[in-house]
């Protein structure tokens, strides 16, 4: 916790637009409630003191947004604790304690969906894409296309077959790998991740109340969701089995930030 809190005080000194005294101030008013909290509200109240510095001074930092979601773990707001996770998640993906304590918080949600399987055929072809990283296949990329121009060079140098060989291999797969994150980067510029905030709400077949319910039971705080389209104050969204639906826009938050 505490290497968590030195981070976020040292982005807040090099962050350039950061106001010292104000901005320091109300983190270490954050901080003091969140450390001196005893009962749910004062997590609470900690949790939207650290919201306050994101949402209303801008700041972009991981180690903020795991802050946050730690202290709304403690308030017992599945929805807001798994929101700033995500967002966390974004910045330092293979943060240990953060993939612990997001763990933690998902198995306590209320509605435990299940995620929708890929075909076999997909799996088998494209397994590699679906479980890796964004972040693994761009480094991977990068290694690779600095692989292909030494070797290029190294082909042009000599007749050897091995130069030739792995000069094809390099830009082969950086060519799969690039088109991969292309094609990864269109779909999340079609959809946006988001997280159910409200303690629970009913999923409507149709953009608005007078709809059927989608389903029997309503959602709850933490369920995850792609947005598919916004309608006015209403979204529509598949939940992680496939199944679509329409929610109030109130009810739940997106990962993006304006």
């Amino acid at each position: 916790m505490k290497k968590h809190l030195l981070l976020i005080i040292l982005a807040a000194w090099i962050f350039p637009a950061f106001g010292k005294d104000y901005r320091l101030q109300a983190l270490e008013d954050a901080h003091a409630s969140f450390r001196t909290a005893t009962n749910a509200a004062g997590y609470a109240e900690a949790a939207e003191r650290y919201e306050m510095l994101i949402q209303e001074e801008g700041i972009r930092n991981g180690h903020l947004f795991y802050t946050a979601g730690n202290a709304w773990f403690m308030a017992g707001n599945m929805g807001r604790t798994i929101l700033n996770y995500r967002r966390a998640e974004r910045y330092m993906p293979n943060d240990a304690d953060l993939q612990h304590n997001l763990s933690a918080a998902l198995e306590l949600r209320p509605d435990l969906i299940p995620e929708k399987e890929p075909s076999p055929v997909a799996a088998r072809l494209l397994g590699w894409h679906l479980n890796t990283s964004p972040r693994f296949r761009w480094g991977l990329f990068s290694i690779l296309w600095i692989g292909f121009w030494g070797t290029w060079f190294w082909m042009k140098r000599t007749p050897r077959k091995e130069a030739r060989i792995t000069t094809v291999t390099c830009a082969l797969v950086s060519a799969v790998l690039l088109i991969s994150l292309i094609t990864e980067g269109i779909m999340n510029l079609q959809t946006q991740p988001g997280v159910i905030t409200a303690a629970e709400v009913v999923a409507r077949k149709g953009d608005g109340p007078m709809y059927a319910p989608a389903f029997l039971d309503p959602l709850h705080s933490g369920t995850e969701f792609q947005r598919l389209e916004q309608r006015e104050n209403w979204w529509h969204i598949e939940l992680a089995d496939g199944q679509t639906c329409w929610i109030p826009a109130r009810a739940a938050q997106t990962l993006a930030l304006p």
